[in-house]
């Protein structure tokens, strides 16, 4: 009988410390799924959003979502650039 009561007491906390743990990781994140925050690119003679957008997209994707990200991060009217501007690229590009 005492042997119960033990074994039923150990597994109690057991669970206890496993929801107790997982209560924290919920509460914190646990690191996952936080955006990076945006990186930056100084424009460089001869720059074009096409070719930066093209430079941070995989090969296998198109680039045109891209353009438009970056175009929005930088309030951006048109899609001229300057050499020396410094945009900001979202973490989706």
């Amino acid at each position: 009988m005492r042997s119960e009561r033990a074994k039923y007491r150990r597994r109690r906390l057991g669970a206890l410390l496993v929801a107790g743990v997982l209560g924290v990781a919920a509460y914190t994140g646990g690191g996952v799924g936080a955006e990076p925050p945006p990186a930056h690119y100084t424009v460089a003679p001869g720059d074009t959003l096409w070719g930066i957008a093209i430079e941070h997209t995989p090969l296998w994707e198109d680039p045109r979502p891209n353009v438009e990200a970056i175009r929005e991060a930088n309030d951006l009217s048109g899609y001229e650039i300057y050499p020396g501007m410094s945009l900001e690229l979202p973490p989706s590009v």
